[in-house]
């Protein structure tokens, strides 16, 4: 069951162009663990010239060390005696004999243990590798050292690279294909307990059902499910039980930084960095309505579908689990993982209203009591569309509809100045009597998942 690399075209589409442009080339690939960012550069590379090293945490010397056996192995030859990478990238060089790629991978590891390596870099290869064809690649999972060492102005890299590409987490329409086989009913709660990075996807076998998946990759001690997250936190954190009480009461709904503070037994004023360090991590992420600035006061929200799903049933029933008690965790994660879904499904529903209308901004909108799951925004055309998301086993009639209108005027935005436009998104479908209503109303439409299926299946034909 290997189905680690799906759909990274546009990344592969994008390196094998610099490839072909013929001239030496410096490329950043950077984004945060797990996304198969080692993976494109393997399926990059299997064709090519080319000699891969990973890094890790130990030193400089142990580095360029594995390094330069990596490169002997690779020529076939003896391990040469380096003192420094000029050296070693001269050995490559001298070697190489045709064009080839060469992959530093963790490159943030040699950052973070010496801060001259950027500098380093840089005289290797304005001099060693210069009019050299050679396609390095700089990858790297800390994406603010990535940043911050080799992306920003005051890098001693800035200026090299030609071309950089981070790579995200994928999107509903690409997870779902680890799922071929699945409805998209299912394929939605697959992706609400997985998210979308390709190592947990692949973790879970498409032909079983999602109960037992869950019990048997998540609820199991000494799967790799079951540790990643805190393996994934102490490795990146100094105090990574803080985060993780953080974690655990924004999965439970915390989102105000105020309320999360309260929760966790901190100030309000000495969170933010905590806050800070978990939007670097790309775990959380800070929301504001769509019709407000960008920096305007907004609320706080797990982004990483996994990380929600973890922090909400697997690390506060830890004990029982250690106890061999899955069985009570799993029925109560069957209880309440349609609450947990619903989220997951907004999300995915205003990533489809991106596709299907034309829209410049996109997100949910609230003010007091009053919540709208999706408002779209055309600053062109002053146009704005309103929508709600129900994942519910009930069939959405005109109430729904009723109530979504009725908040519609407490909606800042070219108030008398826009049209306005109408979508619903259902797992159970709509009434007979509301569909009768849309058939008479071209400002609206309704989105069942058979609806959001067929849209999703055609683009990707």
């Amino acid at each position: 069951m290997v189905r680690s690399f799906v759909n990274r075209d546009e990344e592969l589409n994008f390196l094998n162009e610099k490839w072909q442009d013929g001239r030496r080339q410096l490329i950043v690939l950077y984004g945060r663990r797990r996304t198969g960012k080692t993976e494109l550069i393997n399926h990059f590379s299997q064709d090519k010239n080319s000699l891969y090293f990973l890094a890790d945490e130990r030193s400089i010397e142990d580095n360029l060390d594995r390094f330069a056996s990596k490169a002997a192995q690779k020529f076939e030859d003896v391990k040469p005696e380096v003192e420094n990478f000029d050296e070693l990238f001269q050995y490559i060089k001298q070697r190489a004999g045709e064009p080839i790629v060469i992959a530093v991978d963790e490159f943030s590891y040699l950052v973070e243990t010496d801060d001259t390596v950027p500098s380093v870099f840089q005289r290797v290869w304005d001099e060693t590798l210069e009019g050299e064809n050679v396609f390095l690649i700089l990858c790297g999972s800390s994406i603010s050292l990535m940043q911050e060492g080799v992306l920003s102005y005051e890098s001693p890299l800035y200026g090299r690279r030609t071309g950089q590409w981070k790579l995200e987490s994928l999107k509903f329409e690409d997870a779902r294909k680890f799922f071929p086989e699945r409805f998209i009913e299912e394929q939605i709660k697959f992706y609400s307990v997985l998210g979308g990075i390709p190592a947990y996807l692949q973790k879970f076998d498409p032909e079983e059902d999602l109960r037992k998946n869950i019990r048997d990759e998540m609820l199991s001690k000494g799967t790799f499910l079951y540790e990643e997250p805190e393996f994934l936190l102490r490795q990146s954190l100094r105090k990574p039980s803080r985060y993780m009480e953080i974690l655990e009461e924004m999965a439970y709904g915390a989102t105000k930084t105020s309320e999360i503070a309260n929760k966790v037994g901190m100030e309000t004023s000495n969170i933010s960095p905590y806050l800070n360090k978990l939007k670097e991590l790309e775990l959380i992420e800070k929301k504001t309505p769509v019709t407000a600035g960008e920096n305007s006061r907004g609320i706080h929200k797990v982004s990483d579908d996994f990380f929600r799903f973890y922090f909400r049933f697997i690390y506060p029933n830890r004990s029982e689990l250690e106890s061999h008690k899955a069985g009570k965790i799993s029925e109560n994660v069957s209880q309440k993982l349609s609450t947990h879904t619903s989220h997951t499904f907004e999300r995915i529903c205003r990533e489809l209203t991106t596709k299907t209308s034309d829209c410049s901004k996109v997100g949910g909108w609230w003010y007091k009591e009053d919540e709208i799951d999706i408002v779209a925004l055309n600053e062109t055309e002053n146009t704005i569309l309103f929508g709600e998301c129900k994942w519910t086993k009930q069939k959405v009639g005109k109430k729904l509809l009723g109530k979504l209108e009725n908040k519609t005027e407490n909606v800042r935005w070219k108030n008398k100045n826009r049209k306005e436009k109408f979508a619903l998104f259902s797992k159970s479908g709509f009434t007979d009597e509301l569909h009768r209503v849309a058939e008479s109303r071209p400002d609206l439409n309704l989105y069942s998942l058979e609806d959001l299926n067929l849209i999703l299946s055609s683009e990707n034909q």
